[in-house]
């Protein structure tokens, strides 16, 4: 994992292992260490996470955690966990949720499962061992040596999905889905269905959401955003465009959440 984190607020996201980064989009963690409630906006996310979360007790131990499957978020909502609250996930690449965890992501898009209710031939005995660490950092190692245990022999649903999917996360957004669809030797119809039927996410609205996080990172690094400079190398039409597609995706203006972010 690569040891400097991207950081907002209580949340801080790693890059996964080399040899993982084809079915992991990231591992992180999350954590509430003030004395009031923290709130923050989840924004829409195409990916699933095996998450340990709950609140710790006050030795450490995992207390009342739970491994729960963190499904697609397809809409914005506010997140305001009790002080204490404690995440540490491991985000996979919605392709590889099937052949790894055993589930659906389309089946738990919008809720937080318990793995162990989905599926508690591989959930037992990963969360006993989960329960038992004191530190995220033992708590994501346990996560990641259990994906890299799945994905030993696994192959991903399918490589036609396979390969748009990751056409999509490489474009962030610019890539033209019909385009897509020609040189898979496809038609448009049929990469729409083969998605939508394994993901829940159609490809141009995954694409959206890939473009909409690109544009996010850029701007949590930026004091003042330029938005019409943005909007022009992340490749919306023009800055009015970026604010209704921000509006669609986050539920509050640019400015907005830019600001909500740099006030955690």
């Amino acid at each position: 994992m690569s040891m400097q984190p991207y950081q907002v607020g209580g949340y801080r996201e790693y890059a996964p292992p080399p040899e993982l980064a084809h079915a992991v989009e990231a591992v992180w963690t999350y954590e509430v260490t003030g004395a009031r409630p923290a709130v923050h906006r989840v924004v829409p996310d195409p990916a699933v996470s095996l998450c340990l979360m709950g609140t710790r007790a006050p030795d450490g131990s995992a207390g009342a955690s739970r491994l729960r499957l963190i499904g697609p978020i397809a809409t914005p909502r506010l997140f305001a966990p009790p002080p204490g609250h404690a995440m540490a996930a491991i985000r996979l690449k919605l392709e590889w949720c099937r052949p790894l965890l055993g589930v659906a992501p389309w089946e738990h898009a919008g809720s937080e499962p318990c793995y162990a209710d989905l599926r508690p031939d591989l959930a037992a005995p990963l969360e006993a061992r989960l329960m038992r660490t004191r530190e995220p950092a033992d708590a994501l190692r346990l996560l990641v040596a259990f994906v890299r245990e799945r994905i030993s022999g696994h192959e991903a649903a399918g490589g036609l999905l396979l390969a748009s999917m990751e056409s999509l996360r490489r474009g962030a957004g610019a890539t033209r889905v019909r385009e897509l669809a020609d040189r898979l030797g496809v038609s448009d119809r049929h990469l729409r269905r083969l998605m939508v039927d394994e993901t829940g996410f159609s490809p141009r609205h995954f694409a959206r959401i890939q473009r909409f996080h690109a544009l996010l990172k850029a701007v949590d690094l930026a004091p003042a955003p330029a938005w019409a400079d943005l909007a022009a190398r992340y490749g919306y039409a023009d800055q009015s465009h970026l604010i209704r597609e921000v509006q669609d995706l986050a539920g509050v203006t640019p400015t907005r959440l830019h600001q909500e972010r740099r006030a955690e």
